[in-house]
């Protein structure tokens, strides 16, 4: 692992540790964030995340909210995969800065996905989001507008660090709103994400009601 990648998931966990959102921090590790993650980490959530979508979302017409996207990793995966229409949104305007140029969107929208977004309801055929559920990020307060977004019927597939995955007792939430026929819950499965270290994540799939 190098030094620089070191160090920002240093300043990272601060962040999460603190509860305090880390937009700021994402702004700074704009430019530097796919060599650092995929690069020197080996990340693989956003391949994990593309993956399981392909799976449940078959329909390569289909379309797609990529929430959280960040620099498009997530997004430039489906559209190798033959996905044409996806759109993204995320809170650091820096990122999408970095997806923009890319033209894997159709559009990219600037939005917190803890308070409500400027996105229709049912909007979407499936979402998709890889790394964005932590604290300083996402929380699972944040689903029921996720659901909102797309259209009954539609997969929904989380990708997250596994430590904040039982830490914050996600499966509770996730329990609730299935209890609650809100959405039906596939799959759950533990994945490593990070060659370069032991990272243990959670791939959620879901399917809204």
């Amino acid at each position: 692992m190098s030094n620089k990648a070191s160090t920002v998931l240093d300043k990272l966990a601060e962040y999460e540790a603190s509860n305090i959102s880390t937009q700021p921090l994402y702004d700074e590790w704009s430019q530097t964030y796919e060599k650092d993650l995929v690069g020197n980490l080996g990340y693989t959530g956003h391949l994990i995340a593309a993956r399981a979508l392909a799976e449940f979302a078959p329909d390569k017409a289909a379309s797609i909210i990529d929430i959280g996207c960040g620099t498009g990793l997530v997004g430039q995966t489906l559209k190798t995969l033959g996905y044409g229409h996806i759109d993204g949104i995320d809170f650091s305007e820096k990122m999408l800065n970095v997806a923009r140029p890319k033209a894997i969107y159709g559009k990219l929208v600037p939005g917190d996905l803890m308070k409500k977004t400027v996105i229709e309801t049912n909007a979407y055929q499936a979402a998709v989001c890889a790394g964005s559920f932590a604290p300083g990020h996402l929380g699972p307060e944040c689903y029921p507008e996720i659901i909102r977004l797309v259209a009954p019927g539609s997969p929904i597939v989380i990708f997250m660090n596994g430590a904040h995955f039982v830490e914050d007792d996600y499966q509770s939430h996730i329990d609730r709103l299935e209890q609650s026929k809100v959405w039906k819950v596939l799959e759950i499965k533990a994945f490593n994400y990070m060659s370069a270290l032991e990272r243990p994540g959670r791939l959620i799939v879901t399917r809204k009601c």
